[in-house]
């Protein structure tokens, strides 16, 4: 795993969980956020004493702050290893989708948040299934599991069967996948995990489009199915193929606004920087 910042990821709700951490909870607790002012008796804790309050009272009665917990969130991934996420440009997708999990764990556990991932192609691979919890490890295993990793398949219907083995409350979920699917079938997997906080990660990668011979004979495969086509490479057709592209971006983008977050795009390699700038502009 390559040496980068830690991803400070910020939600825009409260966890409902009563283990410490490091984002606004909803139960009273140790926290930075005032929740209100109750009688001492209620909060017996003289260390947060309102003075002004409790000088006021006209029946002496003694008032303390009351805050709210700074709670752990369940970070979970969910990552598509059908046949087009073992595609080899200027990077190897598959291991960049390997980066993203590994510095998200390692970001969880210095946040005291839990780390769960599941890994799915055609069916959900119950070899790479890790239940969300505080682990010290997360990334090391991730590393480890997705080292054996094939991937392989026509599409990542097995991510819907991984929807169940979520946690009942709200969690923060990052959906990795090239996300060579239809928009029907994306819309319908970001609905069942609508009850989430969803962050769609879009992997790309420039040789894609980039790499393309300017003229000549060349070959079209299809990443999913590996079928290939033989094609004349001109100019136009190169247009073409970067439309069909921007396209399939702004279909995945609409569907993900549509559940409440825009998608945050990988072009090449992993930036955890740039993840958090997404996380800071999505606060605003």
């Amino acid at each position: 795993m390559a040496q980068q910042p830690l991803i400070h990821y910020h939600v825009r709700w409260r966890s409902s969980g009563h283990q410490p951490g490091a984002s606004h909870g909803l139960v009273a607790g140790i926290g930075d956020q005032l929740r209100s002012v109750v009688m001492l008796r209620d909060n017996p804790d003289p260390r947060r004493l309102d003075l002004r309050t409790s000088l006021r009272d006209p029946f002496e009665n003694i008032w303390v702050h009351d805050f709210n917990l700074n709670s752990a969130l369940k970070v979970i991934v969910l990552v598509d290893t059908s046949a087009s996420m073992g595609y080899v440009g200027k990077v190897n997708r598959l291991h960049v989708a390997q980066e993203v999990a590994s510095q998200l764990a390692l970001s969880a556990y210095r946040s005291g948040d839990a780390f769960g991932l599941y890994a799915a192609g055609e069916t959900i691979n119950k070899q790479c299934m890790l239940p969300p919890k505080a682990n010290r490890g997360a990334w090391l295993w991730v590393n480890h599991h997705f080292s054996k990793i094939k991937p392989q398949g026509q599409h990542a219907d097995g991510l819907f069967e991984a929807v169940p083995y979520l946690p009942q409350k709200r969690c923060l979920v990052f959906l990795v996948s090239d996300f060579r699917w239809s928009a029907g079938k994306l819309k319908s997997l970001l609905k069942k995990l609508s009850h989430h906080d969803v962050v769609p990660v879009m992997l790309q990668d420039p040789a894609e489009v980039d790499e393309l011979p300017k003229s000549g004979i060349a070959i079209l495969r299809d990443v999913e199915t590996g079928a290939g086509q033989f094609v004349w490479m001109r100019a136009s057709l190169r247009e073409q193929i970067a439309d069909i592209r921007a396209q399939h971006v702004k279909i995945v983008e609409e569907a993900s606004r549509q559940y409440g977050n825009k998608p945050f795009l990988v072009r090449g390699a992993f930036s955890s920087a740039l993840l958090t700038k997404y996380f800071m502009e999505r606060s605003a």
